[in-house]
């Protein structure tokens, strides 16, 4: 009868050694997949979170326009007293919460005032002007900007060309080229010649760029800017209006000319100045803070996304507001609407 073969050492060693090998890979490749599944299962979960940050700031929108339409129902006024002005509470979402904060842009001196409707504005330049010897900067400033965004070629006032001025004088940019249309941001004017980040850290708290007119709120603008309206006053001179329209909101221009500071004023210099005033805003600034506090103890660790929407509040004449509700007309108020004009994301903090 015969006998089987006795596998040598050497067999069994290459056996062994293969399925250490097999086992080997095995492990390799479970690990690769389960590292991958997890890099797979934190970016989901990351979109996740990055999705409904992002629905959080949508929802703080809504929540902006609601109450600048509930305000608007009040009164025709913008004021440091209407509940727009008011710390608004974070809104808690579940692990989420939202933080909604409000800025009147007509309390601040609109630069894009300076050209509208294909011509230039001499009395909002005029109020530029004096508002950056306010500030201790150059009033010719202000005609720089205006070339940066009027739609000649020329100089204003000079007749100079633009392109060679730029070319000699642009903060050491090679470009030349002026856009010749109205400023997105503050941002935007690095590219104007004269005017550095020092310049506008100066400007920021005074000037908004708003991609249309928008007249200066008196129940909200600063003494500065108040002080501009007119030559030789200072911000001290404007205490009068700041503690009348501190007591109630100015409900008319009118109120203001009594003043001892603007008594002086002509009926000819009123009527240069009344069309950039107004007692109620056009324009508002929300800052939306969505943050995620979901899986962490320190708050300071807390997940949080930023955007900065610009809304409109314009006057309507037909009674019926974009979403098909009458609009109400108790006490002869003119209706007005909402409207969102740009929203802009941040993944940090921007300067409000």
């Amino acid at each position: 009868m015969p006998t089987m073969p006795i596998k040598s050492d050497s067999q069994r060693g290459v056996a062994l050694l293969t399925i250490l090998l097999l086992v080997v890979s095995i492990t390799v490749v479970a690990g690769a997949m389960l590292a991958s599944q997890k890099i797979a299962i934190r970016r989901s979960g990351l979109l996740f979170n990055q999705n409904q940050l992002l629905q959080d700031i949508n929802t703080g929108q809504q929540l902006a326009v609601m109450m600048l339409r509930a305000d608007a129902t009040l009164n025709d006024t913008d004021s440091e007293q209407d509940i727009w002005a008011q710390p608004i509470p974070p809104y808690p979402l579940a692990n989420h919460s939202i933080s909604i904060e409000l800025r009147d842009e007509a309390s601040r001196f609109n630069i894009n005032n300076l050209y509208h409707e294909g011509e230039v504005d001499s009395a909002a330049l005029a109020v530029f002007q004096r508002l950056l010897t306010q500030l201790n900067l150059e009033p010719d400033i202000a005609i720089a900007v205006l070339d940066y965004q009027d739609t000649d070629s020329d100089v204003y006032q000079d007749g100079g060309d633009e392109s060679v001025v730029y070319s000699q004088q642009m903060n050491g940019a090679a470009e030349s080229t002026l856009p010749n249309q109205p400023l997105v941001s503050i941002e935007q004017l690095q590219g104007v010649r004269g005017i550095d980040a020092e310049v506008i850290a100066t400007l920021r708290p005074y000037i908004s760029a708003i991609p249309y007119y928008v007249p200066i709120n008196i129940n909200t603008a600063s003494p500065v800017l108040l002080a501009a309206l007119m030559d030789g006053a200072n911000s001290e001179q404007m205490e009068g209006l700041i503690n009348m329209r501190a007591n109630q909101a100015l409900a008319s221009i009118d109120e203001i000319w009594p003043l001892p500071t603007l008594s002086g004023l002509n009926t000819e210099q009123r009527e240069v100045l009344a069309p950039l005033l107004a007692v109620d805003s056009s324009a508002f600034m929300a800052l939306i803070t969505a943050t995620d506090s979901s899986g962490s103890t320190d708050s300071t660790q807390a997940k949080q996304r930023f955007a900065t929407i610009l809304l409109s509040k314009a006057a309507i004449d037909d009674g019926v507001i974009q979403d098909g509700t009458t609009a109400n007309h108790d006490n002869n108020k003119q209706a007005k609407e909402i409207t969102v004009v740009t929203q802009r994301l941040w993944a940090f903090r921007p300067a409000f």
